[in-house]
């Protein structure tokens, strides 16, 4: 985030349309953006024209039926999800997908709508390509060069099986080999130089008696609870376990976040109040 993705995007299109090339481009991103990426727009280059895609069925149909000669399309994922039928006649001359892991899952309705749209180039602008599992590097470069990775059951076998299960380094990097190539991928200390290097301080807080009090007594009960249940017991009850140790962690923080009547400040909030102190 903040390392120049959408003011790159918005560089590139409006190099195009100074080119000659007066096809719109389309920008597909979360609801939250869409009239983020307009004020972007209209704040780096207003010299194209942007139409945010939105409203009801009625008014998003009279849009696209209007809007050829606009520069700059903005949509969501929804909305486009909604209106893809809309779209199947349309050429556009690029397709900007914004925080492209929303298409992470390849079987849902917002990552096949985003495929069927005819672009002559293709974006996917994401900070987590990868969130959880390698399938989502899959989807990603099934939306931008269809192919290049195989049908995804021949990248689970040929990449995400052996990289994920067994850590074989070479498969690792020959995916990287092929992939790299279409990345452009930064990091804050290539951008921004001026800013200092990330200084770490760990600060001690020492629990008043209390605070002290109220913790141990909830260890003593998880740890009794624990002692006379049997290993199935313990299996069935992850949930109820984890609830417990979310307790400590309240009571760590802020016994007031269990204890309504709880009137001391913790140990942690009055470290927390004087470091804000002396950083103002």
């Amino acid at each position: 985030m903040g390392l120049g993705k959408t003011i790159q995007t918005i560089a590139y299109l409006l190099a195009g349309k100074q080119e000659g090339d007066t096809r719109p481009a389309l920008i597909v991103c979360p609801a939250s953006l869409v009239y983020n990426w307009a004020k972007e727009f209209h704040q780096f280059a207003p010299e194209l024209f942007v139409m945010v895609i939105a409203g009801n069925a009625e008014a998003r149909q009279k849009l696209i039926r209007e809007g050829r000669e606009r520069d700059v399309w903005i949509t969501s994922y929804d909305l486009l999800k909604r209106d893809i039928s809309s779209y199947q006649d349309l050429e556009f001359r690029a397709e900007v997908l914004d925080e492209a892991q929303n298409i992470k899952n390849q079987g849902t309705q917002a990552a096949k709508s985003v495929k069927k749209i005819s672009a002559d180039i293709l974006f996917a602008l994401t900070g987590t390509p990868i969130e959880n599992r390698l399938s989502e590097l899959w989807s990603n470069f099934d939306f931008l060069m269809p192919g290049i990775l195989g049908s995804y059951e021949q990248f689970r076998k040929t990449y995400e099986l052996p990289i994920v299960h067994e850590e074989q380094k070479d498969v690792a990097e020959r995916l990287k080999r092929i992939v790299t190539p279409f990345i452009l991928r930064r990091l804050k200390a290539d951008v921004l130089k001026e800013l200092s290097e990330k200084v770490e301080q760990i600060v001690y807080a020492e629990r008043e008696p209390e605070q002290k009090r109220i913790y141990t007594a909830h260890v003593y009960r998880m740890r009794e609870m624990l002692e006379n249940q049997s290993e199935e017991e313990v299996r069935t009850q992850k949930l109820q376990i984890l609830a417990e140790l979310t307790r400590l962690r309240h009571v760590c923080c802020e016994p007031s976040l269990l204890y309504e009547d709880y009137q001391l400040q913790s140990c942690k909030v009055a470290a927390c109040m004087e470091l804000v102190k002396e950083a103002g």
